[in-house]
């Protein structure tokens, strides 16, 4: 019976995902693997601090946009779709003076854009972005 749950209990630590807390010079957002509902972009920045600051009070102030974890070097953040009403996930993280920044959907095949245009549209209200990529 132990070895029984034993082996459960490692089959739930390996299938499960579980978000590990991490700084930001240790780690960096997930990859997309499905890009028709998922975008992640890398910001080169001058000043990574003043542009994270920045690109918060954007996502802050984004309508039907709820702040899930916040804390020095990441975001995460659910967005409601207009239309439909689904739960996209946003996050943005300071990794190596830069800022990564990731949207997807949590259903379906396809977006629609709607993630791309999320990302793009911070962007664009960001002043302290020199590249993205």
């Amino acid at each position: 019976m132990s070895k029984l749950l034993i082996l459960i209990v490692f089959c739930l630590i390996i299938f499960m995902e579980v978000p590990v807390k991490t700084t930001a010079a240790q780690s960096q957002l997930k990859e997309c693997i499905t890009h028709s509902h998922c975008i992640k972009e890398i910001w080169v920045v001058n000043d990574s601090r003043k542009a994270f600051d920045e690109a918060i009070k954007i996502i802050e102030e984004t309508p039907r946009t709820t702040i899930i974890e916040k804390n020095n070097y990441y975001l995460h953040a659910e967005a409601k779709t207009r239309w439909m009403r689904y739960i996209d996930d946003l996050e943005i993280m300071l990794v190596d003076n830069n800022i990564e920044i990731r949207s997807e959907s949590r259903v379906g095949i396809s977006d629609n854009g709607v993630n791309k245009n999320r990302v793009n549209n911070i962007g664009q209200k960001m002043t302290l972005i020199v590249d993205r990529s």
